[in-house]
């Protein structure tokens, strides 16, 4: 019963997080939590994510950014690893915290009349970037949507926006799920649930398109700002007990 319930939330979470250019993570961290427990978390997502974003390329392969794909790819495997390399020796409340304060704040970035939401991004800017939100990503096992304001600041189409940041999850995962086995957190019942959990989420990938395909640039738009600040109350909530014991010390 426990395994249904997390493939079905898998499968409704992978839908919406096409829907909303990412941050499955988030909302399935708590579910595989339960199940595998919180230190296996990471290792779970990263196979199951890589394995959502390689059914995206597959669907979206034609509209891929490969220019802004070659800014991100270097840095993409430096921070994963690097990420990685401080995952188990490091406490990531703090950075947990400091990334969901920084998703609900694309809240005020948001302009009714204007398709983007805020600053002009060049696509070099997206090489220092990624090395930072892969860095996070290696080290808590996943950072929502970050780096989607970005993209669409850049100018990227729903379409883009999907298979160029799919691709580079792919990459992003791959190293992380290398790194995780090289230090000893791939077991067996990690590749047991992010394989069942991956195949959950390719099946929720195509369901997600379709529906994509029914929705306007803008109203996409819209859903991802939307997303990201939902992403971000998510993951200060989960930290809670983390904030309730600092303000008692504090």
């Amino acid at each position: 019963m426990q395994l249904l319930l997390v493939l079905l939330g898998a499968f409704v979470v992978f839908i919406l997080s096409t829907l909303t250019g990412g941050g499955a993570s988030l909302l399935l961290m708590p579910l595989v939590a339960w199940i595998v427990g919180v230190k296996a978390v990471a290792p779970v997502m990263a196979i199951s994510i890589g394995m959502s974003s390689t059914s995206k390329v597959l669907f979206f392969w034609r509209y891929i950014d490969w220019k802004l794909f070659a800014w991100l790819f270097p840095s993409t495997i430096v921070g994963s690893i690097l990420g990685a390399r401080m995952f188990a020796i490091l406490s990531a409340d703090y950075l947990q915290l400091l990334i969901g304060l920084v998703l609900i704040s694309t809240v005020f970035q948001w302009n009714k009349t204007e398709k983007r939401t805020g600053w002009k991004v060049k696509a070099w800017h997206f090489a220092p970037m990624g090395l930072v939100v892969s860095f996070l990503s290696g080290l808590i096992g996943g950072v929502g949507p970050l780096m989607n304001s970005a993209y669409l600041n850049y100018g990227m189409s729903k379409e883009s926006l999907l298979g160029t940041r799919s691709a580079n999850a792919i990459l992003l995962h791959i190293t992380k799920i290398i790194s995780y086995a090289y230090f000893g957190y791939i077991t067996g019942e990690v590749i047991k649930y992010g394989l069942l959990i991956g195949f959950s989420s390719m099946i929720a990938v195509y369901f997600g398109k379709l529906i994509l395909a029914k929705i306007s640039e803008l109203i996409f738009r819209k859903i991802v700002v939307a997303s990201m600040v939902l992403s971000g109350i998510l993951m200060i909530w989960k930290n809670r007990e983390f904030i309730f014991n600092w303000l008692a010390m504090a």
